[in-house]
């Protein structure tokens, strides 16, 4: 026996188009407003935890860390690591910022002047010296008739601070470089260029 069934529409609630434009921009106030609220990423950065000397290691100075939007030209991190035994040219306060520009190498602290060397890049690791290279440094002064050169180490472990090559006449090259001195190896250097010929070593840190 065949059943009747009678299926009813059913009706749903309408929503007009002012609803759904206030619902659309409910939604995009309420993006609007995370996007603002959201914090702007920060980085790590070293300041001075109080008011900081020159000269003395980092490792034993009260250095802080604080979180800044941009870290340009300050020394990231959340700790010294190999920045420990470097100290600051210069001395700076409390909450400033330690910057590349103010710090020196401990090899700066033991020679703090600075001497400008010349020499043929030939002799010279054929220039292929950069900033914070260590070199030995050798003379060889000519013998006479019957007699042979001799060559001997007078500054061992000098700190380049800058380097550059320039050319030179002909088809040499000249390696022109910025050593930390004292007033003693400063003296050293001086007369070892005027006793012979100089050759400079690249030796590992």
């Amino acid at each position: 026996m065949a059943v009747g069934v009678e299926l009813k529409r059913l009706s749903l609630p309408s929503v007009d188009r002012r609803t759904m434009l206030g619902i659309g921009l409910a939604a995009a106030a309420a993006l609007l407003v995370l996007v603002v609220t959201r914090p702007a990423p920060t980085v790590p950065v070293l300041v001075a935890g109080v008011d900081l000397p020159a000269g003395t290691p980092l490792s034993q100075l009260d250095v802080a860390v604080k979180n800044v939007p941009d870290a340009a030209g300050l020394v990231s991190g959340n700790e010294l690591g190999e920045l420990s035994e470097w100290s600051l040219r210069l001395p700076i306060s409390k909450g400033e910022p330690l910057t590349s520009s103010i710090l020196q190498p401990p090899n700066r602290v033991a020679a703090p002047d600075l001497m400008a060397f010349d020499v043929d890049a030939a002799h010279a690791v054929l220039g292929r010296l950069s900033p914070g290279d260590l070199v030995d440094v050798y003379v060889t002064i000519g013998g006479g008739p019957g007699t042979a050169p001799t060559t001997d180490l007078v500054a061992s472990r000098v700190f380049i601070v800058d380097a550059s090559v320039a050319d030179g006449s002909g088809t040499k090259n000249r390696v022109e470089l910025l050593l930390a001195v004292d007033s003693e190896l400063a003296a050293t250097l001086t007369a070892a260029l005027h006793q012979g010929a100089i050759d400079l070593v690249q030796v590992s840190p």
